[in-house]
């Protein structure tokens, strides 16, 4: 395969994240594009979810399509893509020992701090998500289940956490990974809209990129 060159399924997830992404914008905001929405999220779902490598690959096109938002500054599709971004890295099943996806994921994100609220809050939530997982593979995923099941959640830090290996179709012991979704239907606030402040005062990189 040539450098920089995509295989045919790198390409249909491509093409599916493009098809999620489609058509959310502030100017065209509506009632209408929620069952389209909720259709093509499913299908890249049912595509990543066919094969463990998938959803690796599909989180390296989340980041390099929030990179190119950073740069176009595309307000509109920062909240979409880091909703993706949680619930993928919550269905990876494995993160291989020698993958940096998340320490990128974290620099990514962290150059968003700097925008205005609701923006920047969602940013620092995700950096606090991924920081907990770089600590402990797992640990968000067990919490989860434990929130959705009604259990305690115990207080002391927990090891490694396996992530389980069943599709989303089969498992029924796997949490309901739609209701994340559900931010998605309320479109984010125009920015510099509201008298709540910046989050510059949050600006600071996670424990695991610090020197």
């Amino acid at each position: 395969m040539q450098p920089g060159a995509t295989t045919c399924t790198e390409d249909r997830i491509q093409h599916a994240l493009e098809r999620c992404l489609h058509g959310l914008s502030l100017s065209r905001r509506s009632t209408s594009w929620s069952a389209g929405l909720c259709l093509n999220c499913w299908s890249l779902q049912e595509l990543v979810s066919r094969d463990p490598g998938h959803f690796l690959i599909l989180l390296e096109q989340i980041l390099q399509k929030t990179r190119e938002v950073q740069e176009k500054g595309s307000y509109d599709l920062l909240t979409p893509l880091a909703l993706l971004f949680y619930s993928t890295v919550l269905c990876t099943p494995h993160f291989p020992p020698d993958s940096d996806l998340l320490l990128k994921a974290a620099s990514t994100y962290h150059r968003f701090l700097t925008w205005p609220v609701p923006y920047c809050s969602i940013c620092q939530e995700l950096l606090t998500f991924i920081d907990a997982e770089l600590k402990a593979p797992g640990i968000s995923y067990q919490r989860l289940v434990r929130a959705e099941q009604g259990l305690p959640i115990r207080s002391h830090r927990s090891s490694t956490v396996p992530r389980p290996w069943q599709s989303l179709r089969t498992s029924s012991r796997r949490p309901q990974r739609h209701r994340s979704w559900h931010l998605a239907s309320g479109m984010p606030q125009k920015p510099g809209s509201g008298s709540r402040p910046s989050c510059r005062q949050w600006e600071k990189k996670p424990a695991s990129l610090r020197c």
